[in-house]
C-alpha cells in the first residue's frame, strides 16, 4: 500500500450503501485500511483507458465523471454518469480491463482499492465483499434503466427521468440542496447522454421549464414540481435499491 485513504473518502460510499444496509464503524475502519491514498484529475482527464489492463478500482469521492464509448467515425455515447460515492470501476476485478473508457466530467479526486486487497477480503471479511458486490449490482440496474430510457421513452421524459435519478442519487449522498443539485454538463454532453442533438436538448430543456416542472440553468437542475416531474417520465425509483435490506 503506497498511502492512506484520506480520512473522510469513503464516506458518501459508507452513506449511498449505509441506506440499504448498514454500515458498521468496523466495516469503515477496514474498508478505508485496506484503500490507497488519491489520485486527482482534472476535468476531461482520462481516469481509465479503454482497453488498458487494470490492477485496482477507485473510489470516486470528489467530483464527477462519466463512462464513455465513441464509434469508428467519432460519435460519442455517454453510458453512466458517477457521483461522490461510487465506485467508477469495480467490475474491472474480475475483468481487469474496460470496455470503456472513464473521464472525470469535473475536477475528480479518487481513492484505490487493489485487486489483490479483494481477494484477501473475499476470504477474510466476505460480508464486506457482498457489500462492494452489491454495489456493482446497482450500476448494472441503472445501466439497463438507461438503456430503457434511451430505446423506450421521447422527448423531454427522456430528459425527466435522467433528472429525477440524478436527484435520488445525489440525495442519497447528501449533495442535494432542497429541489436542486449540481449538473456540471454542457447541453452538448446532455445531448451524448440521451442520444440528442444539441438544438433537441435546449428545446427540451425550454418544454420543462415552460411547463413548469423542472429548470436547468447554470450546470444545476432545479426541480419545481417532484411529483409532475416523476409522473411524465414514467420514473420509479425501485431499480436503484434504496430501501434497506438485509447484510
Amino acid at each position: 500500500m503506497d498511502r492512506p485513504a484520506p480520512s473522510g473518502s469513503a464516506d458518501k460510499f459508507i452513506k449511498a450503501i449505509g441506506t440499504r444496509f448498514g454500515f458498521t464503524e468496523e466495516d469503515e475502519r477496514l474498508l478505508i485500511s485496506r484503500m490507497d491514498g488519491e489520485m486527482v484529475f482534472s476535468a476531461g482527464e482520462t481516469i481509465v483507458e479503454e482497453g488498458r489492463s487494470i490492477r485496482f478500482s477507485s473510489l470516486l469521492f470528489e467530483g464527477m465523471s462519466y463512462r464513455e464509448k465513441s464509434t469508428e467515425c467519432g460519435s460519442r455515447q455517454i453510458l453512466g454518469i458517477q457521483i461522490p460515492g461510487d465506485f467508477v470501476d469495480l467490475h474491472s476485478y474480475p475483468l481487469n480491463y474496460l470496455d470503456h473508457s472513464l473521464v472525470a466530467l469535473t475536477d475528480c479526486k479518487l481513492v484505490t482499492l487493489r485487486h489483490e486487497e479483494i481477494d484477501r477480503l473475499i476470504e477474510t471479511h466476505p460480508h464486506l465483499v457482498r457489500l462492494l458486490w452489491f454495489s456493482t449490482m446497482i450500476d448494472a440496474s441503472i445501466h439497463r434503466e438507461w438503456i430503457r430510457n434511451l430505446g423506450a421513452r421521447r422527448g423531454s421524459a427522456r430528459m425527466a427521468h435522467l433528472f429525477c435519478e440524478i436527484y435520488e442519487r445525489m440525495k442519497v449522498v447528501g449533495l442535494t440542496d432542497g429541489a436542486s443539485f449540481a449538473f456540471p454538463l454542457t447541453q452538448v454532453e446532455l445531448g451524448d447522454v440521451l442520444g440528442f442533438t444539441q438544438i433537441h436538448v435546449n428545446r427540451i430543456l425550454k418544454e420543462l421549464r415552460e411547463a413548469g416542472i423542472a429548470e436547468f440553468r447554470s450546470k444545476t437542475v432545479q426541480i419545481i414540481d417532484y411529483d409532475r416531474l416523476a409522473k411524465h417520465a414514467g420514473f420509479d425509483p425501485d431499480y436503484l435499491y434504496l430501501t434497506r435490506r438485509r447484510r
